[in-house]
């Protein structure tokens, strides 16, 4: 048994008999040790970084944090201190609670009229439920979030506030959290997801709008639109919620240093151990020559190209690739600085034990100082930084992919001086002849958890929807909108399926462009844009036979929207939507960066004059986003008159 060990012996260790009975309570107290308390050790370079440790934690927060480490403690019948357990969480769950709540706290609630409905929005929460980081394997809405019990009458004061505004309700993502709220002035943005009883809610930071066609790529630049550590997400924050440093940047989980002298050029060799030689020698090697021997540039070697791009992930800035090596071997070095002289691996690093279907652990005899797994192939691609970066580089069928044995993940905590350490697992397979780390990642998860719900035993989030209205729909439009999508995505003819688009939707580019991409100076540029996107989405797809490889239709449960059946169902929706809605998803009257919204008027829906097609591309899976396209009849044709993007 290494020190850290996430076996289910509840009766050496109350914290995993937490995670026999809620798997979420253990993502709590996951790095916990088999002694039963771990002296957490506070780094006088974390003052004041707001949530790095409890102790940085603003007042509201540690309230927060208390009471569910009290009520947990009820429920274990053991005492979890608040503290401890705070400090071992994994990274992305102390990140995800720190910026959410830390937005929630720099958020006024103030009515129309500018008066006071309390101290900020904070006061919407009653209790916290738990905390979701990063969860490999589950969406994007699922991921980098709070989930909380709202306190009486919170959707009222959002419905007051002048800071919210309610969106549609969101059937799509957020399941069992339809009622959705945004704080308004466009992203970053909060975002509020109810239950339709008001008593629950999940809340979460949009820190980027959705693009066309990015979103139908990627979502919102999949999960990572909602996680404060991905690019310059943490940047936006504090250009609109000051006063939340970035203390989590850092190389391999060990803050960086300055260093003492610019940057040498040394010798980078091959790495010592090939690749027909079992993989924890070259594990251990790498793990000596940078640690032990303090040879960083030999440990430089074992380094594969492709895991630089997690250089730029941790740093949240484009990487100079030309001299990637040598910024690699600095921060090794400063890595060494920080831990000092050891006389063993084993002083500096030990081996962490992981559950779950997608990693099986390799015997080996290094496990007090590493552990290693074999990875199974859907997780190592999701691993890889290169395709976090860029989702077009996912392979689709090694996503789909249940094998073992091309990968080899190692785990292991850093224990550095003054550093709470933190879990890495290092993905490893053979290049070139050799064994080559390909990726990193801090704090991972084998496990496949999902949303929990960990408030009164029993308790549901799930939200009874009635069934769906079935609607003949009209003829026409149903030939028109298949013709279209099969211009688009199977037959290879962009341009053909983009006179189906009125000159009325191209006012919706501007809605969805790029940061980079210019303002179109007239309707001409703007409709360029348009079939510009739409053909990047096509490349995307790639060569196909049929619509349902190349688009996925979505589960549709508003209650006021009609479904129309045909023969093409499973690869798109077509639905009769009420004039009301038709009116709000116009693109002159929608802003950039915020959703829209539909109030239904007194008079009751009107129905017959507008259609709806929705979908998502196959290829990148549920964390894309949907499109839906708004359809009406111009001189006696059915054209697309507007459209507008729904993202996780």
């Amino acid at each position: 048994m290494t020190e850290q060990s996430t076996s289910l012996d509840a009766k050496a260790h109350p914290y995993l008999f937490i995670r026999k009975i809620f798997p979420i309570l253990a993502l709590l107290v996951l790095a916990l040790n088999g002694a039963g308390r771990v002296a957490a050790q506070q780094p006088d370079a974390a003052q004041g970084l707001l949530g790095a440790t409890y102790k940085e934690l603003l007042p509201e927060q540690k309230a927060l944090v208390d009471d569910w480490f009290q009520r947990a403690s009820a429920v274990v019948k053991k005492t979890i201190p608040a503290e401890e357990g705070y400090n071992n969480l994994p990274l992305s769950y102390k990140t995800s609670f720190s910026a959410v709540t830390h937005a929630l706290l720099r958020t006024p609630l103030t009515d129309k009229s500018g008066a006071s409905l309390g101290t900020s929005a904070i006061i919407l929460i009653g209790k916290l439920e738990t905390v979701a980081g990063q969860i490999p394997g589950v969406g994007g809405d699922e991921q980098f979030r709070i989930y909380i019990e709202l306190k009486p009458g919170a959707l009222e004061l959002l419905e007051k506030s002048k800071e919210f505004a309610r969106g549609p309700d969101n059937t799509i993502y957020h399941h069992g959290y339809p009622v959705c709220y945004r704080s308004t002035g466009g992203t970053p943005s909060l975002q509020v997801s109810s239950t339709k009883d008001g008593k629950r809610a999940d809340i979460d930071v949009d820190y980027r709008s959705s693009k066309f066609p990015a979103a139908l790529v990627n979502g919102h630049l999949t999960a990572s639109n909602s996680d404060v550590r991905s690019g310059n997400n943490d940047e936006r924050h504090n250009q609109h919620w000051s006063g939340m440093n970035s203390w989590w940047r850092s190389i391999l989980g060990i803050p960086m240093i300055a260093t003492k002298s610019g940057t040498e050029a040394a010798a980078v060799t091959e790495p010592a151990v090939k690749s027909n030689a079992k993989p924890e020698m070259a594990v251990r090697d790498f793990l000596n020559s940078w640690l032990v021997d303090q040879k960083p540039e030999l440990a430089v070697a074992y380094f594969a190209p492709s895991s630089f791009s997690c250089m730029e992930i941790e740093q949240g800035q484009p990487l100079d690739f030309g001299v990637a090596r040598f910024s690699m071997l600095m921060a090794l070095r400063q890595v060494n600085e920080r831990v000092g002289k050891v006389a063993k691996l084993s002083d500096v690093s030990s081996g962490v034990r992981l559950s779950g279907p997608r990693g099986k652990e390799i015997p080996q005899p290094n496990e007090s100082e590493f552990i290693l797994y074999d990875v199974r192939e859907d997780l190592a691609e999701q691993m890889k930084c290169a395709n976090q970066l860029d989702p077009s580089l996912v392979s689709a069928k090694a996503a789909k992919s249940k094998a073992f044995g091309k990968y080899v993940g190692a785990v292991f905590k850093l224990k550095a001086p003054a550093e709470e350490g933190k879990t890495i697992a290092a993905l490893w397979a053979k290049e070139d002849g050799f064994w080559k780390l390909i990726s990193y990642d801090v704090d991972p998860q084998f496990e496949r958890y999902r949303a929990p719900d960990v408030a009164a035993a029993g308790a549901a989030a799930a939200v009874v929807v009635p069934a769906m209205t079935y609607v003949a729909g009209d003829k026409d439009m149903t030939q028109a909108a298949t013709d279209f999508l099969s211009k688009w995505f199977v037959q290879g003819k962009s341009p053909e399926a983009f006179q189906y688009l009125s000159s009325r939707a191209y006012a919706c580019v501007n809605l969805y462009r790029d940061e980079s991409t210019p303002e179109p100076k007239s309707p001409a540029e703007a409709g360029q844009l348009v079939q510009t996107g739409m053909k990047n989405a096509a490349t995307f797809v790639g060569s196909v036979k049929k619509l349902e490889e190349a688009i996925v239709a979505p589960v549709v449960s508003h209650p006021d929207v009609q479904l129309v059946k045909h023969s093409n169902s499973k690869a798109f929706v077509i639905a009769s939507v009420p004039d009301h809605m038709a009116a709000a998803a116009d693109c002159q009257s929608r802003q950039a960066g915020q959703d829209i919204y539909f109030e239904k008027p007194a008079s009751g829906n009107v129905y017959g004059n507008f259609y709806a097609t929705g979908f998502r591309l196959a290829k990148p899976g549920d964390e894309a986003g949907v499109l839906w396209a708004l359809w009406t009849k111009e001189n006696g044709q059915w054209k697309v008159v507007s459209y507008f993007l729904v993202t996780p």
